[in-house]
């Protein structure tokens, strides 16, 4: 094969993605008859049919997908996870609110791999047991088993805790005032207006959030920022768009939830509306295999692309509204379609298809950004751009391109529960971190190194199911339950056409009838909002005081859930859903997973602000990309998601290890025979000073642009059940399978764009 220029590279790439619609894999081949897709189980499960076997519905935890599930469990143990029928992210239709949990036995939803393998999150032989304590230098893996008394007396008072000088506890922390921060990762909006709660009450301390999350947020100010307040997040309206333009974006591959995206999309493509879908991405993904144009434009270049497609409607669509925006219209006149084709790599012919296409749907259009653009440098600035795409023609949320959240009524239920945040302090040094489901040592592994010293923070107190690339850092290890024993009310995906919120709820354990207290299937651990309401219940901080003997007004999550759904359901009624009274109960809300509504009407969230408890991103931004020097003849290192391997650590499942058990570097075919690279060669991939080196295998394909390479997220663990600890004196067992592959976070975050690829 001859080498491509780049005109030809993006004329076939263009030519791939539309021929091979629902083709398989296989490039260039005739498009192949697909019948619809199943609906459901094509049969009954013979686990249901078994006397013994109950259905417990609730909402994963393994993505922000929050898809409803339906676990089957047989004498007290979890056998399979499926799809919860009246959850309208797992089943189309759903089944209806008032079918009987007896008739809906034999019903059933879909649920991706990942959701499937959650079994094995439950059961993982890495799970923590019971408290820790480290017995050695931070991140050195030695550690003490304590009773929970312990636990929250040394946490608390301090002291010389760990033979290394004073160590201030949070009641001294407390009563200064400031130095307290608490980090917290992905978390559903119970558990965020529950956190918010304590952190309001606790005098100058932070909410810290993993920067890990940081892109929806942007995706969030982007949207309102174009569309206004009260209209983020937004999503494509699969089900209604005449035409979908993903930047930077996978739905097929990473879609969230990928289950409810991908039967839209399928829907929507197969099913007779006809919806036209072009994906902007360097790497030929399976949504660009899948799409009616695959854009392979030059990383870091989608904005340019943006302004040719806007001034190609400008100049070829008179029509077309204004771009509101002064800087950006600037920016747009001042430069030809050429030049910007030329900036972005992409020809001008690709830029007016697009443009046409965009106008063709008209207000059914949905030009969306992904990750690649959220997580990049201006990101918010680009994301803007890219919805103001839909503005120029006429595509607002609720037009039928479009769909907003209908959650307005949760932020009035979260004025309800949360209370008013303190005063915050100047200071922003951290006396002590706490941290609940946030591993931000993975995706920085600096951060490591920063815990690891003493002075910052002094005191570090995680609360995790397990020890991880961040918390093998920790002074202290509260054991925590995993989202298969836990409550939560979780909001609907914007992508989802419904309103109406799900609920979490502990599929195995036990609960106490008399005052709602769990029982885990591990004794010695506690769920998350148990722990933190003890510590704030023996610092007396507002709203938190020990209870009285009154057993009803006891403090523990199940009560605090069903007080929560209780205020959910009520501020539903007061913003115009006809709830009836039937549906009022809150017992039968929670045994349903949630209570769920069809809603083709866009209602804008509260603009009113709310009060949230004081909120920064943790770590601070890394160390500029100049730090680390690119090689002149380096090739551009991306990185991306797969369906079956997320963070945090839920990838691990070695069901989903089974189906990839590490990942491979991408390298174009061109890029490879230059290199003298084969397929599944042995391969570096190193910094320009050679002092950060990944090794892996090569996977050869034509797939992704020349001078671009590309890893996979969610490998490459180093903790998590990868390294031996100590406890008690005693070594715990290893799983290397669980390591296996790289973690591209390793180059990325030190700013290493550029990289070198050898073969070894």
């Amino acid at each position: 094969m001859t080498d491509l220029t780049r005109r030809e590279f993006v004329r076939l790439a263009t030519l791939m993605g539309g021929v091979s619609l629902f083709a398989g894999c296989t490039l260039l081949q005739e498009p192949q008859p697909v019948p619809k897709y199943s609906e459901g189980a094509p049969s009954v499960d013979a686990l249901e049919t078994i006397a013994g076997v109950r259905n417990v519905y609730s909402v994963c935890g393994a993505c922000p997908g929050n898809c409803g599930i339906c676990c089957r469990v047989a004498e007290g143990t979890v056998v399979k996870i499926g799809g919860n029928p009246y959850h309208p992210v797992s089943a189309d239709p759903v089944l209806p609110f008032d079918t009987s949990l007896e008739n809906a036995i034999t019903s059933a939803g879909a649920v991706c791999a990942l959701g499937g393998s959650g079994i094995q999150t439950l059961y993982d032989p890495f799970r923590i047991a019971k408290p820790l304590k480290r017995v050695g230098p931070r991140g050195s893996g030695k550690w003490s088993g304590i009773t929970w008394e312990q636990a929250f007396k040394e946490i608390l008072e301090g002291g010389d805790l760990f033979g290394e000088g004073k160590v201030y506890g949070l009641r001294e922390i407390k009563e200064s005032g400031h130095g307290l921060g608490f980090l917290v990762g992905r978390a559903d909006w119970g558990a965020l207006t529950f956190l918010s709660g304590f952190v309001g009450a606790f005098p100058g301390a932070v909410m810290l959030r993993d920067r890990e999350i940081l892109p929806q947020d942007v995706a969030s100010a982007a949207a309102e920022t174009v569309f206004g307040p009260g209209f983020g997040p937004v999503e494509p309206d699969y089900r209604n768009a005449g035409f979908v333009l993903s930047f930077a974006d996978a739905p097929l591959d990473s879609g969230i939830p990928l289950v409810s995206v991908a039967r839209e999309i399928a829907d929507s493509r197969v099913g007779g509306r006809g919806m036209k879908w072009a994906v902007v991405d360097p790497r030929l993904s399976t949504s660009g295999s899948k799409a009616d144009m695959w854009v392979p434009v030059i990383p870091g270049k989608d904005l340019e692309l943006v302004c040719g497609i806007m001034r190609s409607l400008v100049n070829r669509h008179p029509g077309v509204k204004q771009i509101p925006d002064e800087s950006l219209r600037r920016t747009v006149q001042s430069r030809s379609v050429a030049q910007f084709s030329e900036e972005c790599g992409i020809t001008v012919e690709a830029i007016d298809h697009l443009a046409d296409m965009m106008v063709q749907a008209g207000a059914k259009s949905a030009a969306m950004p992904g990750r690649g653009i959220l997580s990049g440098k201006n990101g918010k600035d680009v994301a803007a751009a890219v919805y103001t795409l839909n503005l120029l023609v006429g595509s607002v949320p609720g037009s039928g391109g479009l769909l907003a959240s209908n959650d307005g009524f949760l932020q009035e239920a979260h004025s309800k529960m949360a209370r008013q945040p303190q005063q915050t302090s100047s200071d922003k040094r951290i006396r002590a971190l706490l941290t609940w489901n946030a591993d931000p040592a993975y995706t920085d592994p600096s951060v490591a190194e920063m815990l690891a010293d003493r002075a910052d923070p002094p005191l570090f107190i995680a609360i995790d199911r397990g020890i991880t690339e961040t918390t093998i850092c920790a002074d202290y290890i509260l054991p925590d339950t995993t989202y298969l024993e836990r409550w939560d009310v979780c909001t609907l995906p914007p992508s989802v056409n419904s309103a109406g919120f799900g609920v979490r709820r502990p599929v195995v354990g036990g609960v106490d009838p008399k005052t709602g207290k769990y029982f885990p299937i591990l004794p010695d651990i506690r769920i998350m909002e148990d722990i933190v309401a003890e510590i704030a219940g023996r610092l007396t901080l507002q709203g938190f005081e020990p209870p009285d003997k009154d057993a009803a007004k006891t403090q523990n999550a199940s009560n605090y859930y069903k007080k929560l759904v209780s205020v959910v359901l009520e501020s539903m009624k007061s913003s115009g859903f006809q709830v009836p009274a039937s549906l009022e109960e809150v017992d039968k809300v929670m045994d349903r997973g949630g209570i769920f509504f069809n809603s083709e009407k866009v209602v804008p969230r509260n603009q009113k602000p709310i009060a949230h408890a004081a909120t920064r991103y943790w770590p601070e931004a890394s160390a500029s990309p100049s730090a680390v020097p690119e090689p002149e003849d380096g090739l551009l290192l991306i990185t991306y998601s797969l369906p079956f391997h997320r963070t945090p650590d839920y990838g691990l499942n070695s069901w989903l290890l089974e189906v990839l058990p590490e990942n491979c570097l991408a390298v174009n075919s061109q890029d490879a025979r230059r290199l003298g690279i084969r397929q599944n060669d042995s391969i570096k991939v190193e910094s320009a000073d050679g002092k950060i080196v990944l090794k892996c295998k090569a996977q050869v394909l034509p797939g992704i642009r020349p001078g671009i390479v590309a890893l996979a997220r969610g490998f490459g663990y180093k903790q998590s059940g990868v390294s031996r600890q100590i406890i008690d004196g005693i070594a715990t067992g290893d799983d290397r399978t669980r390591g296996a592959g790289v973690n591209p976070a390793v180059l990325t975050s030190k700013g290493a764009l550029k990289v070198r690829v050898k073969k070894t």
